[in-house]
């Protein structure tokens, strides 16, 4: 079954929620690269306070918008958050980003 490129929330409660994604991303990023239109990363900061704050975050985001797939990349000297779109969902990462960056 293929997911609908498509979020449940409202205009004013999306862009609350993309008000806590940048607030968040402020406390735990240090770095964002696109690595493909679909996919873009985040590195964290080694004493991420906030973690668990953006773990709750993309989980509520994968509820409204269930096309949107999030991990951790756990590694010896760094962690990674990793936000994965459909190549059909690619202009919504652009403005996943450039609203949180």
């Amino acid at each position: 079954m293929e997911i609908p490129i498509a979020c449940s929330l409202d205009a004013s409660e999306a862009r609350a929620q993309l008000g806590e994604w940048k607030e968040i991303f402020a406390l735990v990023v240090t770095r964002v690269e696109r690595i493909s239109p679909s996919r873009f990363e985040a590195t964290l900061r080694e004493q991420s306070a906030g973690l668990s704050e953006l773990v709750q975050l993309a989980q509520r985001e994968k509820t409204c918008c269930p096309f949107f797939d999030f991990s951790l990349i756990i590694g010896a000297a760094s962690t990674t958050f990793v936000v994965v779109v459909p190549d059909d969902a690619s202009s919504v990462l652009d403005e996943f980003v450039m609203s949180i960056s």
